[in-house]
């Protein structure tokens, strides 16, 4: 029977095959990020998957604040919706188009929260699927890149995806992802020796994709998220010892290889000045925001940027400024406050604690790249708002009644 804590004008069996025909698109949707060819791709698989059979079930059945998420999902849409409505002072023809970007995101809150609490589907089981998915994608992309692309139609020696993450940023930050997700998972205790080493295995396949794409914000997020995952988690030892081993076998490589030449390796790793010039960015995108500070410029789906020296960038390349830029304090204080609620509810049961890695891993990735986190379904949705909205659902999960 559908989920009975709120009233539906839906009849039992038409609500019933609605909710399980969105139970199977949540995961289908989350792992087309990983296996759909393009973000145009990504959103229609999202819209056939997702959206419209939880549209038709949100629109006719009553509100209820706990199983939408609650304050989680609440504080989202509220900054969401703020954000909408700041195009209509960045660009009033491009509101529309905001606000059905509000719903988009609406409907993946709320949808994602009322599907878990029904029990229909239990996310957790398609961890592991999850991962072996991703590893299998970064493997594709690394023979596919190295095979038919470099060297044939270009000589850039970064690591470049085929999918939803096309540039080497984007990829590092996905292969960031499946390996923390994987180190994890190597960390839990019910695991056992074989799963641990199985898992570890994982994570180097994974951190091979993140190296190639030489992305040094999603390294250096991938080693300070680990860190604090060590900390917090607390593992016993004996879990730890593969990755001390890890570290031992890196250091010993990087001191036998320091006085290689046949590979590039200053070419690879000098990619102009060592911050990328964002300093300079975001120094220029912040002395804008004074005549702005409080509402921001608006939003509008043009968001170049033209420095003084008529460099045009697409993004501050710093989501968290670029929101401040855009919606001013009063928009980063409402994004704020949808972490603050967020982090309130942290939980330390394995598969929640992974959700909050990979959040906390998106948002420091997001430090060094993207553009304000409201926007369409693409790759900066990985990064937050598919942990943000799984936590949610989550959060206020009851014990599952039935899972697909």
């Amino acid at each position: 029977m559908p989920y009975s804590g709120s009233v539906s004008l839906l009849s039992d069996k038409l609500e019933k095959k609605l909710l399980s025909w969105a139970a199977i698109g949540l995961l289908v949707f989350v792992s087309a990020f990983l296996w759909s060819p393009s973000r145009d791709g990504l959103q229609g698989i999202y819209a056939l998957a997702f959206f419209i059979p939880m549209l038709i079930v949100l629109l006719l059945r009553k509100p209820g604040f706990a199983e939408y998420g609650n304050w989680l999902t609440l504080s989202a849409l509220v900054y969401s919706l703020f954000s909408a409505l700041s195009s209509l002072w960045g660009n009033p023809a491009d509101f529309p188009f905001f606000v059905a970007q509000w719903l988009v995101l609406a409907v993946w809150l709320c949808g994602s929260s009322l599907v878990v609490k029904t029990g229909l589907v239990n996310p957790e089981k398609f961890l592991t699927a999850f991962i072996a998915l991703g590893i299998a994608v970064i493997l594709i992309s690394i023979l596919y890149y190295y095979g038919f692309v470099y060297g044939h139609t270009t000589s850039e020696i970064r690591l470049y995806g085929w999918n939803v993450f096309r540039n080497a940023n984007e990829l590092g930050a996905m292969c960031g992802v499946i390996a923390l997700l994987s180190f994890i998972s190597a960390l839990k205790d019910d695991n056992s020796t074989k799963r641990m080493w199985m898992f570890y295995l994982l994570m180097i396949l994974a951190l091979t994709g993140l190296v190639l794409s030489w992305s040094r914000s999603a390294m250096l997020a991938f080693l300070c998220v680990g860190l604090i995952s060590i900390l917090i988690f607390r593992p016993k030892i004996y879990r730890l010892f593969p990755l001390m081993i890890l570290v031992v076998a890196a250091i010993t490589v990087a001191i036998l290889t320091k006085d290689l030449h046949s590979f590039d390796l200053q070419r690879y790793l000098e990619r102009g000045e060592w911050d990328s010039g964002r300093f300079v960015i975001w120094k220029e995108i912040a002395s804008r925001t004074h005549d702005h500070l409080l509402l921001g410029i608006g939003l509008a789906r043009d968001t170049n940027i033209t420095l003084p020296d008529a460099t045009v960038l697409n993004h501050a390349h710093n989501a968290w400024l670029d929101t401040f830029y855009r919606t001013g304090l009063l928009g980063l204080a409402l994004l704020c406050t949808h972490v603050y609620f967020l982090v309130r509810s942290f939980n330390r049961s394995p598969y929640l604690f992974a959700l909050y890695m990979w959040l906390l891993y998106g948002c420091a990735c997001s430090l060094f790249d993207g553009r304000i986190f409201f926007w369409e379904v693409g790759a900066k949705w990985f990064l937050y708002w598919i942990p943000a909205g799984l936590i949610a659902a989550n959060q206020i999960n009851a014990a599952p009644k039935k899972t697909v």
